[in-house]
């Protein structure tokens, strides 16, 4: 019996196709930085000013790892679905204690010193950027604060740079969602594909405006900035630095007024802006290339292996979140464009562990049926279990006691008298004891007396109003008219907000990160499997799952639709608005609907003649049929 051919793994093909991706996206950020390389360049000699091999390419070179730490950060964080959170401050918490954010703000820290300092060695001795200020000949040599300044501003875009990467989620990769329904055509790439330099021209815009707009406001607030928080910190370092070089006194003071010429200030923002442009084109660039679909030479990734659909089923089936997306992506180009594929889904019958449709089948099924597994548990959440007995009785044991063991016989019968100074002690504090405990209602710290005077002073001194305003009932709503409008401040109240879009997408679409891709080529792949069936499904293999299928699509319609609907609206939502319905229509929401809706039509509009002789009983059918408004 000839060897079993080892089934190659999903990943083995997605990495390298990252890896092209990546390499793209990568040289056009080299050209971004070899023409900042020849911008700050000395121009004495035109040749060398830009000829590659020479100081301009090594300026590029230098550049181009500000760069690179980008892209290495964003292969470190990358992920495909949105972040879903009650509230932004949900995320905050959910981050603040993680490696993220010190990792993205280290990566950009470093680019802005590499930079910085490349920029700094590039510019001409005029420019007066080198660390010490000659004097004349008899005097010592001084600390030049003017380079000091313009690291700080650097310091700043990254700390700015980072802060944005983190809110706006630039670690996410968007993948394009098309419309329900087979693609017609053959094999091949479609043409209504946009390119990633398409991708890239149609955000430039949006992107230098942002860049713009960050290097401005630094090069304003970054003076202030400077000498209130960083000067007096900066500052004594660098001396310390200076120090292990040039002969600087040890205890030189700053200067009275910092270097705030406007020189300085315009070259800062030049500057600031060749950087930002550096990491926003970086950024840009990795997305737009990582995020095309999986196919080499316009042919889906696995065509290049010996077992095709084993490694397809071995991504569809893979626990983390960027080779199962990409996995499902793919299938779902096969059941569009790849008809060869699609006969090899159906004619393999004998593979291990099952045909190949059925495979298929059950890992798109159990993606669809996780809404509603998930709905479930939103609506019924799960509470921590009690401790079992035997650990409660664990616990009390070795206390020490502090009452006088239980007494048994006829616990009627009057108590003896006490014969000694303890039991009279015992008997009086038991008394007391349980004389408040039987008295019905807690004793008044207030004397009677008291509560005469009070209720008195209120009756005479008060008025209704002011009685009613000093009511617990009103005080209570006075207070929560308060936080309703610290909640509807855009800046502040904003951030613990939790809107029903939010809520409701964590509660369908999964968390931390949505699920959105994967559920909707899983929706479209089975349905175009399915249709296709009737055409090319030689050995009958989808016809004894059609119904369970249909009931899937219904099922998890009618649970959706239903915390659609019936979710409340939590309390800090205060810009949420019914307006017959719209505000309950969340885009996300809608076209996982929109999908399955198509998909169970498409089902009942083929299959429906023969739907009772498949397996489906008649009041299904009809319940089918209105939950997509489907005819008779």
């Amino acid at each position: 019996m000839p060897p079993q051919t080892r089934i190659r793994f999903y990943r083995e093909f997605l990495t390298p196709a990252l890896h092209r991706s990546f390499a793209q996206a990568a040289f056009l950020t080299l050209l971004l930085c070899y023409a900042e390389a020849i911008l700050i360049g000395d121009k004495l000699s035109f040749l060398w000013s830009w000829f590659p091999i020479g100081p301009a390419g090594a300026r590029a070179s230098l550049l181009f790892i500000s760069g690179l730490v980008v892209f290495v950060l964003r292969v470190a964080q990358l992920h495909i679905g949105d972040r879903t959170s009650d509230s932004p401050f949900k995320t905050f918490q959910h981050y603040l204690l993680r490696f993220e954010p010190l990792q993205t703000l280290g990566c950009y820290f470093f680019s802005a010193w590499l930079f910085c300092e490349v920029y700094m060695w590039s510019v001409p001795v005029s420019a007066d950027l080198g660390w010490v200020a000659e004097g004349k000949s008899y005097e010592r040599q001084r600390l030049n604060e003017r380079p000091i300044y313009l690291r700080s501003v650097f310091y700043m875009l990254a700390t700015t740079q980072a802060l944005v990467h983190l809110y706006y989620d630039y670690d996410r990769i968007v993948l394009p969602i098309g419309a329900p329904g087979p693609v017609a055509g053959s094999d091949g790439e479609s043409n209504d594909k946009k390119t990633p330099l398409d991708q890239l021209k149609l955000t430039a815009r949006a992107r230098i405006i942002n860049v713009t707009t960050r290097a401005v406001a630094i090069s304003i607030l970054g003076p202030f900035l400077y000498a209130l928080c960083i000067r007096w910190i900066a500052w004594p370092w660098t001396v310390r630095i200076a120090r292990m070089i040039w002969n600087i006194q040890r205890d030189s003071p700053p200067p009275r007024f910092p270097p705030y010429h406007i020189g300085l200030i315009l070259r800062s923002l030049i500057a600031g802006l060749m950087l930002l442009c550096i990491w926003e084109f970086s950024n840009a660039a990795f997305s737009a290339y990582v995020g095309q679909a999986p196919l080499k030479n316009g042919q889906p990734l696995t065509t290049d292996s010996r077992d095709p659909n084993g490694s397809l089923l071995n991504g569809l089936k893979s626990k983390k979140e960027i080779p199962r997306t990409f996995a499902f992506w793919e299938l779902l180009y096969i059941t569009q464009r790849s008809t060869a594929r699609k006969n090899s889904i159906f004619s393999e019958i004998d593979r291990a562990g099952g045909a190949t449709w059925a495979q298929v089948l059950n890992v798109s099924l159990v993606t669809i049926q996780a809404i509603s597994s998930r709905i479930s548990d939103f609506e019924h959440p799960k509470t921590s279990a009690p401790l079992s007995g035997q650990q409660s009785h664990s616990k009390v044991e070795g206390l020490p006691r502090l009452a006088p063991p239980i007494k048994y016989g006829n616990v009627l019968l009057s108590p003896n008298k006490p014969r000694d100074g303890r039991e009279k002690l015992e008997s009086t504090v038991g008394s007391i004891a349980k004389s408040y405990g039987q008295s019905g209602q807690v004793p008044s710290p207030i004397s009677p007396r008291a509560k005469q005077a009070i209720t008195f002073a209120r009756d005479k001194l008060l008025t209704n109003d002011q009685k009613n305003a000093i009511n617990p009932a009103s005080l209570k709503s006075v207070f929560f008219d308060y936080v309703n409008q610290w909640l509807g401040t855009p800046i502040i109240g904003a951030p613990f907000r939790q809107t029903f879009k939010r809520r409701i997408c964590r509660a369908v679409l999964g968390s931390p990160y949505s699920q959105l891709n994967p559920i909707i080529s899983a929706i479209d792949s089975v349905a175009n499997l399915a249709l296709a069936s009737l055409r090319e499904d030689q050995f009958g293999t989808v016809n004894k799952d059609l119904p369970l299928m249909i009931r899937t699509f219904a099922n998890v319609i009618q649970n959706v639709e239903r915390i659609n609907q019936q979710m409340p609206i939590h309390w800090t939502d205060t810009e949420f608005q019914e307006r017959d319905g719209e505000g309950r229509r969340i885009e996300e929401i809608e076209l996982v609907l929109e999908h399955l809706r198509w998909g169970l039509r498409q089902l009942l509009q083929d299959f429906g003649p023969y739907a009772l002789d498949l397996g489906l009983e008649q009041a299904e059918l009809q319940a089918c049929r209105g939950i997509v408004g489907s005819p008779t």
